[in-house]
């Protein structure tokens, strides 16, 4: 009579475990979605101008979206901030920080493509390289207005001859599961275009 017992109970717990599993959300079952920077694009770039007068830069960063979950997830909003690289010295200074509400749903099992256009104008570049980036810019003996007009004629080159980054980015994601709890989780991610060889 035990022994009876015993396997209905077992098979009562492996039921209620195989059932419990179907519940999961991205977080737990296949991981959270994975972020990736593909490229960024030169979208806009006024004529330049000597300073302080602006020239304006239109930057599109394509991000790959990789949801691995068997749920839809729900992007709630995506910030990262941009760095450019000072050409020769290896080292990056940030200049803006781009964040974006869209609420964009990225269906399961899939990579999908998002894109962020940020602009920049030389005038608040400039104004960044002066504040945050004073300390890194004198150890590097640089000025503020050759750096500025390099990077932004040079970009109208078309060949990125320095390195951009979407550094210290954070993608907020919702997700309803199979009960209908919601639920949000936090993916950062980082990214350089182009990539080294």
């Amino acid at each position: 009579m035990r022994k009876p017992l015993l396997m209905l109970l077992i098979m009562i717990f492996g039921i209620s475990g195989v059932m419990g599993c179907a519940g999961l959300r991205p977080t737990d079952d296949a991981g959270k979605p994975k972020i990736t920077l593909e490229r960024v694009d030169l979208s806009r770039l006024g004529p330049w101008v000597e300073l302080p007068a602006p020239t304006v830069m239109g930057l599109g960063f394509v991000f790959n979206v990789d949801n691995p979950s068997s749920y839809p997830i729900k992007l709630e909003n995506f910030k990262f901030a941009v760095f450019f690289e000072a050409p020769g010295t290896k080292e990056f200074m940030v200049l803006s920080t781009a964040t974006v509400y869209d609420q964009i749903y990225f269906a399961p099992k899939t990579v999908s493509q998002y894109r962020v256009v940020e602009f920049l104008d030389s005038g608040g570049v400039m104004r960044a390289l002066l504040i945050p980036n004073r300390p890194a810019l004198q150890r590097l003996k640089l000025e503020v207005n050759p750096l500025t007009k390099e990077w932004f004629t040079k970009m109208g080159t078309g060949d990125f001859p320095f390195q951009i980054k979407a550094g210290e980015g954070m993608a907020v994601f919702s997700s309803e599961g199979v009960k209908g709890g919601k639920e949000d989780f936090f993916v950062p991610f980082e990214g350089t275009f182009p990539k080294k060889k």
